[in-house]
């Protein structure tokens, strides 16, 4: 097993990719799967394996409300399932339910149930931008209507509508309402092609132009295969992205989930090489729209800023289950993990955790993690930081903005991220619902991050908000930052 650092943080309402897959195998344009009709009895099932799975493989499922509110909304998900439901309406149901643990890696992927339905089924993308009570089209395939235009309906669902219908779907994480915002709307166009049963059929967006007319048009369209892969550029940025001027740089954290890790590394090092050669001073890290990734590439970007050479201390709650990170390696980095800690057991991080791996099955353990940061090229930065945040920093991203605050590194510019100084939850497991086959995430951590006890948002010291002009010219309102 690598690094005992290295943990995969996943937001399971992945915006980019989907992390889950499903066992059960679909293939064509199989919108049945979804309109398959569940009895209450079978829906009541289903609610009783969330709940059980919850408590079996959860560390902390009450963390952030009470076992008593969530046993209020079980009681509430039964009601919703006196008559019978398909399995897209019961798939909202089951998601309000987990919901209510306020655990963003606790939750069910709509994108998982776009992939129930099969690979040929047309997709048609597009984001949108709430600003107070309006939403704008911040991005269409094929560029189809201009950025920035109000947009009152997709076919006939109106827009306001859709928000209520999406955030039944987006996940929470505490009490952070106006992050969550941010989440649902940029998560309507997914949610709408997800409700939209007629996906052979044209859809027409009804919008008010620059000018002030009201005006359709029909989107374009692509094969759910190319939709939902991780690497379609509709969705990603390049995992980094450097700026540079005579005084200044930036770099674009736009994601911590990195297929070549090394290959991360050496950019993370190849900026900072950069910034010492060119005698630079001051430096933005921009996290927003980063949903997370491994730590291991969070504490190598640390490394370079550390100026007070702090630990970077992290407390692990595991619970022993099945879908724990232990138990999910393969069999030979299993047996790896045994070897290399019964080689120095009982010293060491990895004598713990194979403490742990060796305990029974729903034993609960805390570990704390003082990590030491440093990187190859013995660099720090020691100039002025910035960190610019949004709704869309998640999960490992959280990590960085709460250490970036608690060592007073410098301002933190733009809105609050989705997440508390606290720290995040991680490593998600997933089950599949036995009679409605819908697949649903479930954390096997819990990571506090020790600099405060309750769920204290991260706030930036200068507020900056995305204005209907910025949408319209495709501007960046950060700009004034770096």
């Amino acid at each position: 097993m690598k690094h005992t650092f290295l943990v995969l943080f996943v937001f399971t309402i992945n915006l980019a990719s989907t992390q889950s897959k499903t066992t059960t195998s679909h293939r064509g344009n199989n919108l049945s799967v979804l309109e398959h009709r569940l009895s209450t009895l079978e829906m009541e099932s289903d609610i009783d394996d969330v709940v059980s799975s919850i408590k079996k493989v959860h560390p902390m499922p009450f963390d952030r409300c009470s076992e008593k509110v969530f046993n209020a909304a079980c009681v509430e998900a039964r009601e919703a399932v006196r008559a019978p439901l398909t399995v897209l309406e019961f798939s909202s149901v089951v998601s309000v339910l987990m919901n209510t643990l306020g655990d963003s890696h606790t939750a069910l992927n709509p994108r998982d149930l776009l992939f129930m339905s099969g690979k040929t089924r047309r997709i048609y993308p597009f984001y949108l931008t709430q600003i107070q009570d309006k939403f704008y089209l911040s991005k269409v395939l094929n560029d189809r209507i201009p950025k920035g235009v109000e947009v009152i309906k997709v076919n006939n669902q109106r827009v306001k509508e859709l928000f209520e219908i999406t955030s039944k779907y987006a996940p929470s994480e505490g009490p952070l309402i106006k992050a969550r915002d941010e989440v649902t709307s940029m998560m309507m166009g997914l949610v709408f092609n997800l409700k939209n049963r007629t996906p052979d059929k044209p859809v027409i967006m009804t919008f008010v132009s620059h000018q002030g007319d009201t005006m359709k048009s029909d989107l374009v369209s692509m094969r759910s295969s190319k939709y939902l892969n991780k690497n379609n550029s509709w969705h990603e940025k390049r995992n980094l992205e450097f700026k540079f001027d005579d005084t200044t740089a930036f770099i674009g954290l736009n994601s911590f989930d990195a297929r070549r890790e090394r290959s991360y590394m050496r950019g993370i090092d190849i900026f900072f090489r950069r910034i010492e050669r060119k005698k630079i001073k001051k430096i933005t890290i921009d996290i927003r729209g980063n949903r997370g990734g491994y730590v291991l590439l969070l504490e190598h970007v640390l490394s370079y800023i550390n100026t007070n050479n702090a630990t970077f201390d992290l407390n692990y709650l595991y619970k022993r289950s099945e879908l724990d990170r232990f138990e999910t390696l393969s069999r030979l980095k299993k047996m790896d993990f045994v070897k290399k800690a019964l080689r120095v057991y009982p010293k060491g991080m990895i004598s713990k955790e194979y403490d742990f791996y060796k305990s029974n099955m729903g034993t609960t353990t805390s570990i704390l993690y003082q990590k030491k940061l440093r990187n190859s090229n013995s660099r720090t930065f020691t100039g002025e930081c910035t960190l610019l945040t949004n709704g869309l920093s998640m999960s490992a991203s959280v990590l960085m903005a709460s250490w970036f605050k608690s060592n007073e590194r410098g301002e933190i510019i733009g809105s609050p991220c989705f997440g508390s100084m606290k720290g995040t939850h991680g490593n998600p497991g997933q089950v599949i619902l036995k009679n409605s086959g819908i697949p649903i995430s479930i954390s096997t951590l819990k990571l506090n991050t020790l600099v405060g006890t309750g769920d204290v948002e991260i706030t930036p010291d200068i507020s900056v908000k995305v204005s209907a002009e910025n949408v319209k010219h495709n501007t960046d309102p950060f700009d004034i930052s770096y």
